[in-house]
């Protein structure tokens, strides 16, 4: 398979610059998936929905930046090597865009809650405030039960993750109630965690 070189994304307010890659966050066969639709790939690498800006007090959306270059490797190569891959804010940013920005359109508000609830499962400053500080582990725990809620149970992919959510808050008999009828080995997985009680993320086989 070709590896395509990285869009060149700018952020929308203050023109600090980053790597995004290609492949509209489809992982690759050598991906590492989790079950709450987190992923890590040394060639199709994770690109947030929101991104942490450098110089910004607060992120911004993907479909917010501004792209710059879809180069060729020759012209990246020459032009933007030192560029760094973008990156969700760190999880106390997170929960300050989550106070601060308001009546905000939907996908938005579903895409900065993912990035918190990863924030908690797969990073270890989240996991370090999750585990200290009690007022963090509340506010994260309400957001998650808020995207549980924005979740559609029409929508295949969204079922996925509205029965994980509920199944990583213990609530299992509601997740296997959603999964009833979805037979997709993520399904299966999640279901039969649910079945033994068990509510932690888990590495997707």
């Amino acid at each position: 398979m070709e590896i395509l070189p990285p869009i060149i994304m700018e952020c929308p307010e203050c023109g600090e610059q980053y790597l995004v890659s290609q492949y509209d966050n489809q992982p690759s066969e050598k991906a590492v998936r989790f079950s709450d639709g987190f992923f890590i790939d040394e060639i199709n690498w994770r690109t947030p929905s929101v991104i942490g800006c450098v110089t910004c007090e607060l992120g911004f959306f993907t479909q917010n930046g501004k792209v710059i270059a879809r180069p060729g490797w020759d012209e990246f190569n020459q032009k933007w090597p030192q560029l760094k891959k973008a990156t969700p804010p760190h999880a106390g940013a997170l929960a300050l865009e989550l106070r601060v920005r308001k009546n905000i359109p939907l996908q938005h508000e579903i895409n900065l809650r993912k990035e918190f609830w990863y924030s908690g499962n797969h990073t270890e400053k989240g996991k370090f405030m999750l585990a200290q500080n009690e007022k963090f582990n509340h506010f994260w725990i309400q957001s998650l039960d808020a995207l549980e809620k924005l979740l559609n149970v029409n929508i295949e992919g969204e079922l996925l993750l509205k029965a994980e959510i509920n199944r990583h808050l213990a609530r299992f008999e509601m997740a296997t109630t959603l999964l009833e009828k979805s037979y997709q080995n993520l399904a299966v997985q999640i279901h039969q965690r649910a079945l033994a009680s068990d509510s932690t993320i888990f590495e997707i086989q």
